[in-house]
């Protein structure tokens, strides 16, 4: 079960969450969990997770190399 659904959130209102924004993405984060959401979705409603996902070995690698090929794309514009 998410523990970023709005249902979690009213029943663990003070659990810790860090958010992070990036363009148009929040990215919802516990210690053992994150979520991707739509950070300008014009209704509340559309704000709920796009997924969420388990914090594993390695996704901080994932999204290193990520990074770098916006990293390269910047540097062109």
């Amino acid at each position: 079960m998410s523990t970023h659904t709005v249902k979690a959130k009213s029943r663990h209102p003070n659990a810790p969450r860090e958010h992070y924004t990036v363009d148009h993405m929040t990215f919802e984060m516990t210690d053992t969990t994150y979520a991707v959401i739509a950070g300008e979705a014009v209704l509340k409603k559309d704000r709920r997770p796009l997924f969420t996902g388990m914090i594993k070995k390695g996704i901080g690698t994932e999204l290193r190399r990520l990074a770098h090929q916006f990293d390269e794309r910047e540097d062109r514009l």
